[in-house]
This record gives C-alpha cells, structure tokens and sequence, in this order.
C-alpha cells in the first residue's frame, strides 16, 4: 500500500456545525459551500454533547454553534472545551440569544463571533473568513476617500502585524473603534510619549486601558486565560505583564504616520498611570490626527487602545 501525504493546500477547512434544527445546519453548510474557502470538511452535532465526542476525533477549524439545544447547550459546550485545555478550538455563535449579560460570558470564554437568528448570509461568510483567514483584524467601514492623514496609526495591518508578533499563536481579533472616549479606557491607562530625532516637541501619545496591558502582556508571556482575567478584573496588571505592554509600545513608533521626510519616530516615555491623561482627552476630542481600536483575545476578554498625532 502507497501511503499519501497530504499538502498543506489539500488540508481541507474543519468546520463542526452544532443546531439541534437541521434546517439551520443546512443554511450554515450552504453558505460555507457555495463561498472560496477552499476545500472543507464538514461535521453536523444536534447539541454540545454531540458536538464534544466529536471534537478529540474530528478537531475542528471552526466551531458554529447555536446557543438554546437539548442535554448540553452552546455555552456550556464552550466552557467545557476551555476547562478541557482546548483553547485553540475557535467558537463563534449563530443564536436567537440577546441578553448582554448571557453575550458577554461567551466572549469573555473566548466566543469569537456572535450572530444572531435570522442572520444574512454575507454577515456569517465575513465573520467565518476572519476567523479561518488568521488575519487577526476586523476590517474598518471606512469611506474610499477618507483622508489617511487623518489616522495617527499608518494601517490596521501594521499594528495587527505588531501584535502577532507578540502574541505568536494566540488568536485575536484588533477592531476599529472611531467613537471611543477616554473614559472609555479602563484605568490604570499606560501612557507613551512618542518623539521624533531632532524635534522637542512631541510626535504623538498613546495610551493602553489596564485590559489590553493585561492581555497583551499576558499575551506575551503565553499565559493561560484565567490569571489574565483576574488581573483584569482586579484592574492590576503584574510586572511580567506590563514588561510585554512596554514593548508592545516601543514597537509601536514604527507603525506611527510620518510625513514625507519626517524624522524617525521613537518612544520617548511610558509610565503607568492611575488618573486620566487630561492632555489626551483634549486631543482626542479636537479632530487631530488619531486611531483608536479595541483589542479582543478569545479566552481573555477585549481592551482598548488609542493612538493620537500631537
């Protein structure tokens, strides 16, 4: 017998598809075959009973599951898999569930989407294809003609760039969030004073809530889901953490807009602070230059972070 090898182009995509209604099971499977995902495999679970026999055989891709089923329901499903130390399964949710409160535990177990029923099919192929792409970023909806000086960051995919580079393998998703304020920012706030070689002003400040310290530093460190969660939740992010933040900063002045001839930009300071910075929350609200964003790690929780031209 000749055995075959498989190459990394032939792998097809695993997706487990959990709905006690068959009919659902079978919109989700036609709107993820008649999409270019490439070659796919597909596994059908009525429940989350089900679904976790299949999961140590089948190892899926993608997990989509409905929320309400008989015997073991999506979000038990999930907690399950992250207490078993399958945090590398990626769950997104396809639910009639509403409730914020019921939402936010999917997410904080690491639920990386959530639709709900009756969905589009569009809505469902976008968050899949961000998912199994591993691009890591939410794109932006942007206008075609907006001003690019306007955005203190130089590109989505330059800061997404940076962040993997620290977080390695830990999935995440970096998601435009134009309206934010400062009070937005859960304190204590990191802040970064950017300047350029040869000018005494400025460049730029940027600032990361106590959450995204937490979990790019627990990031960066590799940390399992829950002691970044409490440092979290305690608004308190360890040494070890915060020596990831502070780097994740200093890599930052080079995903900062110049303009043409600028001198290179480099981290001039960054201190922990317990107060608001008033002078970012005046440049924040006086339309310069800025790009702010919420940073979300399946397991972890979400943060946010802002980035502001001087």
């Amino acid at each position: 017998m000749t055995a075959t090898t498989d190459t990394p182009a032939q792998i097809p995509i695993r997706v487990l598809i959990v709905d006690d209604s068959r009919a659902i099971q079978a919109i989700i499977q036609r709107v993820l075959q008649s999409a270019s995902l490439g070659p796919l495999s597909i596994e059908l679970a009525m429940d989350g009973e089900q679904a976790l026999r299949l999961v140590n055989s089948f190892r899926p891709d993608l997990v989509i599951s409905d929320w309400h089923m008989p015997k073991v329901g999506g979000l038990e499903m999930l907690q399950t898999l992250r207490q078993i130390g399958l945090h590398d399964v990626k769950v997104g949710f396809v639910t009639t569930e509403t409730a914020s409160r019921h939402l936010d535990q999917a997410r904080s177990n690491g639920a990386l989407f959530v639709i709900n029923k009756p969905f589009k099919d569009e809505d469902l192929l976008r968050e899949v294809q961000a998912v199994l792409s591993g691009r890591g970023v939410e794109a932006a909806s942007t206008d075609s003609t907006a001003d690019e000086a306007a955005r203190a960051i130089e590109s989505d995919e330059a800061l997404a760039r940076l962040i993997k580079r620290l977080l390695q393998d830990i999935p995440f998703r970096l998601i435009p969030a134009p309206s934010q304020t400062l009070e937005d920012l859960k304190l204590p706030h990191n802040l970064a004073m950017y300047m350029a070689d040869g000018r005494k002003t400025p460049h730029a400040l940027g600032a990361l809530d106590a959450n995204a310290c937490c979990i790019l530093g627990g990031g960066g460190a590799q940390l399992q889901p829950a002691p970044v969660r409490a440092a979290m939740q305690a608004g308190a992010p360890t040494p070890e953490m915060m020596k990831f933040a502070d780097e994740f900063m200093r890599g930052l002045a080079a995903c900062l807009t110049r303009d043409a001839g600028s001198p290179e930009v480099q981290l001039k300071v960054v201190n922990l602070l317990p107060k608001p910075f008033e002078k970012l929350s005046t440049l924040m609200s006086s339309g310069l230059a800025r790009s702010d964003y919420r940073l979300s790690v399946p397991g972890y929780g979400e943060g946010r972070l802002v980035f502001v031209r001087v």
